[in-house]
């Protein structure tokens, strides 16, 4: 403390002013007394902008002219109460951390000496809440090193939204048991994301069936409060249904208008989109059970605005022909003057457009036109009280369930056994909470709602922002045994919580297998990209950088739906729980964001990546403006094949592809390369784009018995099947690969199919799994694995290769010569047909040499000129088959053209895989082949045999065709050996 006294008072003390010869006794001095001392001089320092959540420290600088103790007072005089410490001293300590938003305070210091003066001095302090300024902006670097904070301010918003809903419920129910049957005949209502738009909408389920099933619910708009039933429960009490209800229904009467209800208040009740029936049974209850209302219907479009407008009350179905935008303008002006709005549903299970309409008016939805509703396994409610309802299902179970989770960082379950199998808690509860969590995030994208820029959705946007946080410090690769446990937990929660449509969204450090997280080399640009839509979806040939927002805008007006998304891995190749298996992240892919014609969306996503777009039909042309995106290496017809290749070395990005009209290649830089690199008779994307459209497009689709762009018409396939009338199916698709990492195996089938190799356009690989797509269960004997009728496919298109273009071909190299020893031996017993059968022959590669057989068989006998054409002729018949089951009519119409003459619709519809072979094979090639089929020890029946019997065809010897390992890839010219237990094996 630094103490001041004046020079002036020293010096009188020692004789300024003169001395007096006056030796009176006077011992005043005979001076003036000296002047009052001045008060403290008293500075607190400049106005202040801190964080609530730092603590800030103030010193004052302080003048004191009076000796003795000097007493010290801050306070807040103007503010929210925070906590002072050091309020006696100098210096002031301000903790402002249980405030949750930002605020103003004005802090003074009153500074009093030993003489009683004093001097104040203040300072304003505008306290910003950090985690507020987090959500505002939607950025989460704010939050770093608040996470816990974030936690306890999502679980205090369940919390309360809890209590809010338990109170509307205890004015609806007080103590009542809610008992409730609306039947199969019933929808269910479904809550339309309720917590996005509390504390300003609270919505509540009303009526929660035992099974789970929301059979009514609830809502409050800043006052104006709403109802919807799944049934029209009105007409239901009033036929004598449901009476167990009819007490509670009327306290929800009073919750909607807001009083205590009497038999003697007068209400005017309004009711809107119903007719008939209805109208009588609803004004005929209210009527009994309230006397003094009266009830309308607003049924001329003249006056049902005014109508409405005079309603206390509006009870509305959602029948009639108003059109959408006209309900909608009805109820909106209705809401507006806080009229509440009673919803009836009168369409049984199902539901119309309209609906939709109405429901969404009160921040409800239902399942859409053709929805079973509670058809199925019917659900209905029976509970003693409102709160065993809500403790059945509390709300918001699966954002509380990881919440809690990470406030405690004490799991409930053993994540390593999913190494194995996850525990059931983990199983049950965890994971479809995070699908759940993940969903709701998806549905804003697809919104095009960025929250962020909204008011409302305060939950999601600190989940949002929490999984961004853990996100940012993910290190790939993690082990679900030997990775912290809480940390292996985190970047589950962030793989579920990306979110898209927004303007913040940070690249992680670590994207693991994916992709570098750094681009600072690329500069960021512009591409129109004209694209003639493809039932399916197609690649654009741009590049979403990751952290940075993408701009697209659709700029034809042509009438055909587009999807945007990021990235086309399946989540399955993330095998998060295997030995070192969490290497990247789960959902690279992004959500598909409609895009309508003059319209623009936008994304940020923090992993990036190549830019996808979907399309609902074919053929139609559109064109879409991308800003702000990088262009990875990338060919389609018509582009630079050189500069493409020169993409390639230089490596600037991680992904490529490659896309031809029906069949696109996305691939990893590394896999591209070798794609482009392993084989000289295509080295450049021309080359490939090519070999691409013949052998993986055409000849896999001829072998199934389809036509289209690009698919070869072969005259004894549809030349054939034109003569028995059948259609021949057309395909004009796009399939895709993901040359990265599989969801099954080394390879999984899929469109897109993804695999571990490298890309090749005759790989037997990728062939097979293209041939997953295209194979039939139907077209497989009795008992034969899976892939016995998978590679057909991979095996043709390397048959026509080698013929076309002199590749020879690589086919497994399976044998018949295991098969071969086991006919033969069959012939020297009792029983032939039991010996075969007791061999088993029904592994996939016993399965493919059988069919194998069969196809010989017929290009042999002269039936086809390529016995692999059997197969095509097969596919199409089985179409035909199918869809002539579709009712009696259609098949006793068709069933004679497809050679199953004899057969019921109930027979067809049983028959057995080998019965059905052996009728469509026989027909498809006039040719019998019952013989043949008895010596492979494939049972038929009875039912079969005569059908074929009938047809008098000339029948197949007991033959077995023989060749080298692999070489039916040459040619089916097979040499031909007779089955009769003598015959060695002909070939070295």
């Amino acid at each position: 403390m630094k103490w001041l006294i004046s020079g002036c008072l020293l010096i009188s003390l020692v004789g300024c002013g003169g001395g007096s010869d006056d030796d009176s006794g006077n011992n005043d001095g005979g001076g003036t007394p000296p002047a009052s001392l001045q008060a403290p001089d008293v500075e607190v320092g400049d106005n202040l902008i801190s964080w609530n959540h730092q603590t800030i420290t103030i010193s004052a600088q302080i003048t004191v002219y009076a000796e003795g103790e000097t007493q010290y007072l801050w306070q807040i005089i103007d503010g929210p109460l925070v906590t002072l410490s050091g309020t006696d001293t100098d210096t002031v300590s301000i903790d402002a951390s249980s405030l949750q938003q930002d605020a103003d305070l004005v802090l003074e210091l009153t500074v009093t000496d030993s003489t009683g003066k004093s001097s104040q001095d203040s300072l304003s302090i505008r306290l910003n809440d950090q985690i507020t300024a987090a959500v505002n902006i939607g950025d989460p670097a704010l939050i770093d090193g608040l996470q816990d904070q974030v936690i306890t301010r999502a679980l205090n918003i369940i919390q309360q939204y809890r209590v809010d809903n338990a109170a509307m419920l205890a004015s609806v129910y007080q103590g009542n048991d809610i008992v409730y049957d609306s039947g199969q005949y019933s929808q269910m209502i479904r809550l339309n994301q309720a917590v996005h738009r509390y504390p300003q909408v609270k919505s509540v389920e009303l009526i929660r069936g035992n099974g789970g099933r929301i059979f009514a619910a609830a809502s409050d708009k800043s006052g104006q409060r709403n109802a919807a039933f799944g049934t029209d429960i009105i007409s239901s009490m009033q036929q004598g249904n449901n009476l167990a209800y009819q007490q509670n229904f009327k306290r929800l009467l009073a919750w909607l208008l807001d009083k205590d209800l009497s038999q003697e208040q007068a209400e005017d009740v309004r009711l809107f989109l119903m007719a008939g029936n209805t109208v009588n049974r609803i004004t005929s209850w209210i009527s009994t059970q309230y006397p003094n209302w009266s009830v309308t219907l607003c049924d001329d479009e003249a006056t049902q605005a005014s109508c409405l407008q005079a309603g206390s009350l509006i009870i509305t179905g959602s029948s009639g022909g108003l059109s959408e935008q006209g309900v909608s303008s009805l109820l909106m002006s209705a809401q507006l003057q806080g009229t509440p709005l009673l919803y009836m549903h009168l369409h049984s299970w199902n539901s119309v457009p309209l609906t939709q309409t109405v429901l969404e008016l009160m921040d409800f939805s239902m399942q859409g036109p053709g929805g079973p509703g509670n058809f199925f396994s019917p659900d209905k409610a029976s509970w003693s009280n409102y709160t065993e309802m809500l403790t059945a299902k509390p709300s918001l179970t699966a954002e509380h369930l990881w919440l809690s989770l990470f406030e405690s960082q004490d799991p409930d379950f053993n994540l390593a056994r999913c190494a194995d199998q996850c525990d059931a808690l983990f199983d049950e509860q965890y994971r479809p909470a995070l699908s759940h969590i993940r969903a709701q995030l998806q549905s804003l994208d697809t919104q095009h709602l960025d929250m962020f820029e909204q008011e409302d959705h305060r939950l999601y946007k600190l989940l949002t922002l929490l999984g961004d946080s853990y996100r940012s410090r993910i290190k790939y690769p993690m082990d679900v045994t030997t990775t912290n446990e809480m940390d292996f937990l985190e970047a589950m929660f962030a793989d579920n919580t990306v979110y898209h449509y927004r303007n913040i969204n940070p690249v992680p450090s670590d994207l693991g297998n994916f992709s570098r997280s750094d681009f600072s080399h690329i500069t960021p640009t512009d591409a129109t990209i004209s694209l003639s839509s493809k039932k399916g979806f197609r690649s654009v040939g741009v590049y979403a950088l990751p952290g940075q927002t993408v701009t697209v805008s659709r700029t034809d007006s042509n009438d055909v739906r587009a999807w945007v998304f990021i990235n086309t891995q399946r989540a399955g190749s993330t095998h998060e729980f295997d030995n070192q298996g969490y290497n990247r992240a789960k959902y690279l892919q992004s959500t598909q964001i409609e895009i309508q014609a003059g319209q623009s969306i936008k994304f940020t996503s923090p992993y990036g990546g190549p830019m996808q777009v979907k399309f609902d039909k074919g053929d139609i042309d559109t064109e879409l403006k991308f800003s702000h995106i990088g262009l990875h290496p990338y060919w389609r017809e018509g582009m630079d094949g050189a500069q493409f290749m020169q993409q390639l070395t230089l490596a600037k990005f991680d992904w490529a592809e490659l896309a031809t009209p029906h069949f696109e290649v996305h691939s990893r830089l590394d896999k591209m390369q070798t794609t482009m690199s392993h084989e000289p008779l295509w080295d450049t994307p021309e080359k490939m784009g090519q070999a691409i459209m013949t052998h993986v497009h055409n000849y896999p689709h001829v072998l199934a018995g389809f036509k289209g762009p690009f698919i070869d018409e072969v005259s004894e396939i549809t030349d054939f099947a034109i003569a028995q009338g059948w259609d021949i199916d057309n395909l004009d698709t796009v399939k895709h690969m993901n040359a990265d990492q599989p969801t099954c195996g080394s390879g999984c089938s899929g469109n897109p199919y993804d695999a571990g190799w490298s890309f090749s356009p005759t790989g037997h690989g990728d062939i097979h799994e293209l041939g997953h797509g295209l194979e039939k269960g139907r077209l497989r004997f009795d008992g034969h694995e899976g892939h016995s009728s998978t590679n057909p496919y991979s095996y043709y298109t390397k048959s026509r290769a080698y013929k076309e273009s002199g590749k020879l071909p690589s086919c497994q190299g399976l044998s018949i010569e295991d098969e071969f020893e086991v006919l033969q031996a069959s012939m020297r017993q009792a029983d032939p047909f039991k010996y075969m059968q007791d061999a088993k022959l029904t592994s996939w590669s016993n399965g493919m040499a059988t069919m194998l057989q069969m196809m010989v068989a017929a290009q042999q006998h002269g039936a086809l000129e390529d016995g692999w054409h059997l197969l095509a002729r097969l596919h199409i018949l089985l179409r035909e088959f199918e869809r002539a089951k579709a009712n009696e009519d259609a098949w006793l119409a068709k069933r004679a053209s497809l050679g199953f003459s004899g057969y019921s619709l109930n027979a067809a519809k049983t028959i057995s895989n080998n019965d059905f072979l052996l009728i469509a094979m026989s027909y498809s090639t006039r040719l019998d082949y019952r013989d043949l089929y008895q010596m492979w020890g494939l049972a038929t029946t009875k039912s079969a045999q005569d059908q074929l019997a009938g047809f008098s065809y000339t029948s197949i010897p007991r033959q077995v065709y023989v060749y080298a390992p692999g070489d039916y890839c040459l040619g089916l010219d097979l040499q031909a050996v007779a089955v009769d237990g003598n015959q060695t094996w002909p070939l070295d």
